[in-house]
C-alpha cells in the first residue's frame, strides 16, 4: 500500500512541476504557442502515381568527403552546393573546389554558429552567383574570384522582426530578390523549437533598385524553398512543418495576393527547383503515410503540449549554454548544437525518399520513390544534364540517379533544356531521305509523288514526260514536254552519270509488265543509228538539236520522240535499277556504257528514233520497242 502511495506521489509531483513549466509566464523561448490544424496527407497514391522504386540503387559520390549538400545550383553544365562548416563548393567531375566561405574556419559542424551554414543558391542571369546563409545574411558571390559581398543584413529588422533564419532564395530577370525567413523566433541551430511553436516564417523580396526588403506574406509553416513560375507571373514557396505549398501572385488580377498552391502533402517539403517546362520538383525531407505519421504535425491542436516540450528541451539546453558563455569549450558546444538542433530529432523520421513533380497549376504529375533504404533524407532534387542530383542536409555523401530513370516520360523535353536540342529536334522532324538531300527549284515541290522506287505500275503518270530528264533536270523547251518533278541525288547522280533523251525507248523490263502493252517497233542500236542520221538529213529540225554540254556534262543520246504514258513511267520509277533486269539475248550498244563512265564532249542530237539508255547497257527488246513519234521533239540542257 505505501509503494502504490509512492508512485501516485511521484506522478503529483511531475504533473505539478510540468504544470508549474507550462503555465508560468515569463519563461523561455519567447514564442507564440496556439492551437492551430495541418491537412492530413493527401490519398494521391493512383495506379498513374503508384509507388515505384525509380530512385533505387543510386550512385553515391563524395562518401565521407563532404556533409549536408542541402540544396543546388549550375551554371555552363557545373554543379554548385552548400555545405557544412559554411562552404560554397563546385563539383567537377570528380573534384570538389570551394568557392567561397562567409564564416570563420571551425572544427566541427557543432561551432556552425561560427563558421556559418550556407543554405539556398541561385545564379542570376548574369552569372553572379546569391547564396543565403542563415548565420551570416544574404551574399553575392564572384564565382571566378571567390569575392563576395552583403546584400542583406540579417542583423536589421525587416518590418519591426528580425530575419533569424534566412533560408532559401531565387532572382528574378530584374534582378530582384525573393527569399525566405523560415523564423521570427529561432536560429538554425535551434530549429527544433520551430517544430513545437507556431508558423512564423515570411516571404520577402529584395527589391534590386530600391535596395529594400518588403515582407510578402507571414506566418508561414518555416519558410523554405522558394521558387518562381518559368513566366515569373508568381512565387511557390515550401511551408515545411504545415506540408504544403503557398502561392504568391506577381501578375494578373490577384497579384499582392497569396493562396494555398497545394497542401495536404506525404511528408514535409523542402527545396523547390524546376522540372525542365513549367512544373516543380519538391523533395520530401520526411515523408507521413498513416502508419508513419509526423509527431509535431500531430501535436499542432495542443498548444499546451507544444509549449511544455518546448520550455523543458530549453531547461536541458540552458546549463550548458552558461557554461559556454562562461568557459568556451567544444563539449558544451557539442552539446548545445546536439538538443536544439535538427539532427538530434533525426532519428524520429521515416526514412524513406519522395520526389513529387507538382505542375503549373497545382496538381501532382508524378511521384519517385526509393525502397531500398541506399538514401534518406534528401531536400533537393536538382536535374542537370542527364542525372538528377540528390543533396540532404545531413547525410555525408552527394546522390545521383539517371535521368532516363527517374523521369522515362520526361526525356524529351528535358534534352530541349539540356544540351541535346538536336536529338528533340530529330525525334519530331524525320530525317531526309537520299532522294530530298538535293532539290532544284523546279523540283522541289512535287518530289514526294516523283521520287524513284523500285516498283512496278505507279498509280500516278506524266504522260508528257521524258523519262531520262528528269533524273538530271533537263527541261525541253518546248511544250509537249514537262519535267519531271524529281531532282537527283548524289547517290543517283554517281550511278548514272546522265540521262540522255534515249530513255523513251528503254526496254520494258519484267518490273513493269502493263508497259508491254505498248507495241514498239525498233531494231538493233547499229542499225537504228544509221536510220538516225539518214532521217537526221531528211529532218533538219530534229538534226540541229544539242544537249548543252554544261548543264549535263554528257555526251547526248539520240533524240527522243514523244514517249507515251506507260514508257516514261517506267523510266522515272525504274532508274538505274534497270540495267539488272535487261532480258537476256538483247543486243548491247558498246558506246553506251562507255559513254557512261568516260563522259565525253557532246554529240549532236540526232533523229527521234531511240538508242539504248547509258544505265540500260542494253537495246530495247523489239518486241517491247515503241512506237515513234512523227513529230521530234527539240530538247536542251538546263542546269541543276
Amino acid at each position: 500500500m505505501g509503494y502504490l502511495k509512492s508512485i501516485g506521489t511521484t506522478f503529483i509531483y511531475i504533473g505539478l512541476f510540468l504544470a508549474l513549466i507550462t503555465f508560468l509566464p515569463g519563461l523561455p523561448p519567447d514564442a507564440q504557442f496556439a492551437e492551430y490544424n495541418i491537412s492530413p496527407p493527401q490519398q494521391f497514391l493512383t495506379d498513374a502515381l503508384k509507388l515505384n522504386n525509380r530512385l533505387d540503387d543510386a550512385e553515391i559520390l563524395f562518401e565521407g568527403k563532404l556533409k549536408g549538400p542541402e540544396s543546388f545550383t549550375s551554371r555552363n553544365g557545373e554543379l554548385f552546393t552548400t555545405l557544412h562548416g559554411g562552404d560554397i563548393v563546385k563539383i567537377i567531375g570528380h573534384h570538389i573546389v570551394p568557392i567561397a566561405k562567409f564564416g570563420r574556419p571551425c572544427d566541427g559542424v557543432w561551432m556552425e554558429k561560427e563558421c556559418g551554414r550556407p543554405l539556398g543558391l541561385q545564379f542570376d542571369k548574369n552569372g553572379i552567383l546569391y547564396v543565403a546563409d542563415p548565420y551570416n545574411g544574404i551574399f553575392k558571390v564572384d564565382v571566378m574570384t571567390g569575392e563576395y559581398d552583403m546584400i542583406v543584413d540579417i542583423s536589421k529588422p525587416i518590418e519591426g522582426k528580425l530575419p533569424l533564419l534566412a533560408n532559401s532564395l531565387d532572382i528574378a530577370a530584374n534582378g530582384d530578390i525573393y527569399w525566405t525567413d523560415s523564423s521570427q523566433d529561432f536560429i538554425l541551430q535551434d530549429g527544433v523549437y520551430t517544430c513545437l511553436a507556431n508558423p512564423s516564417g515570411r516571404l520577402i523580396k529584395y527589391d534590386s533598385s530600391t535596395k529594400r526588403n518588403t515582407v510578402l506574406v507571414a506566418n508561414l509553416g518555416f519558410a523554405n524553398g522558394v521558387k518562381l513560375s518559368k513566366d515569373e507571373s508568381f512565387v511557390v514557396v515550401a511551408e515545411t512543418m504545415t506540408s504544403r505549398l503557398s502561392k504568391f501572385h506577381l501578375k494578373g488580377d490577384k497579384a499582392g495576393t497569396a493562396e494555398i498552391f497545394i497542401q495536404g502533402l506525404p511528408g514535409l517539403p523542402d527545396n523547390i527547383h524546376t522540372d525542365g517546362g513549367d512544373g516543380f520538383l519538391v523533395s520530401l525531407i520526411v515523408t507521413a503515410d498513416a502508419d508513419h505519421p509526423i509527431l509535431v504535425q500531430s501535436l499542432a491542436p495542443h498548444p499546451y503540449i507544444r509549449k511544455m516540450l518546448a520550455r523543458i528541451l530549453y531547461l536541458l539546453e540552458a546549463p550548458f549554454k552558461l557554461v559556454e558563455d562562461a568557459y568556451p569549450n567544444c563539449y558544451t558546444k557539442r552539446a548545445v548544437h546536439w538538443i536544439g538542433h535538427f539532427e538530434s530529432v533525426k532519428f524520429l523520421q521515416h526514412e524513406s525518399v519522395v520526389v513529387l513533380r507538382i505542375g503549373f497549376d497545382g496538381k501532382i504529375i508524378d511521384v519517385l520513390y526509393t525502397s531500398d533504404g541506399k538514401i534518406s533524407g534528401i531536400s533537393s532534387a536538382y536535374i542537370l544534364k542527364d542525372y538528377l542530383y540528390l543533396g540532404s542536409p545531413y547525410n555525408e555523401y552527394l546522390a545521383r540517379v539517371p535521368l532516363k530513370r527517374a523521369f522515362p516520360a520526361m526525356k524529351i523535353e528535358l534534352n530541349n533544356v539540356a544540351d541535346n536540342v538536336v536529338e528533340r529536334q530529330d525525334a519530331k522532324t524525320p530525317p531526309k531521305s537520299i532522294g530530298d538531300s538535293k532539290l532544284t527549284g523546279s523540283a522541289a515541290a512535287p518530289v514526294a509523288s516523283g521520287t524513284p522506287k523500285p516498283k512496278p505500275a505507279p498509280s500516278r503518270r506524266k504522260p508528257t514526260q521524258v523519262p531520262t530528264q528528269q533524273q538530271v533536270n533537263v527541261d525541253p523547251p518546248t511544250q509537249q514536254q514537262k519535267p519531271v518533278t524529281v531532282s537527283p541525288t548524289n547517290q543517283q547522280q554517281q550511278a548514272v552519270t546522265t540521262d540522255t533523251p534515249t530513255r523513251q525507248q528503254q526496254p520494258i523490263s519484267t518490273v513493269s509488265p502493263p508497259r508491254q502493252q505498248q507495241p514498239v517497233t525498233v531494231t538493233p542500236t547499229k542499225r537504228q543509228e544509221q536510220q538516225q542520221q539518214q532521217k537526221a538529213t531528211s529532218n533538219p529540225t530534229s538534226a540541229g538539236k544539242e544537249m548543252r554540254p554544261e548543264s549535263v556534262k554528257v555526251v547526248p543520246a539520240p533524240q527522243p520522240a514523244q514517249p507515251s504514258p506507260n514508257v516514261s513511267k517506267v523510266s522515272v520509277e525504274g532508274g538505274s535499277e534497270n540495267r539488272e533486269r535487261v532480258k537476256p539475248g538483247t543486243a548491247q550498244n558498246p558506246n553506251v556504257g562507255q559513254q557512261a563512265r568516260v563522259r565525253p564532249t557532246p554529240q549532236p542530237a540526232f533523229t527521234k528514233q531511240s538508242t539504248t539508255h547509258p544505265h540500260q547497257g542494253a537495246t530495247e527488246n523489239p518486241s517491247n520497242a515503241q512506237k515513234q513519234s512523227p513529230q521530234p521533239a527539240p530538247v536542251t540542257g538546263r542546269n541543276n
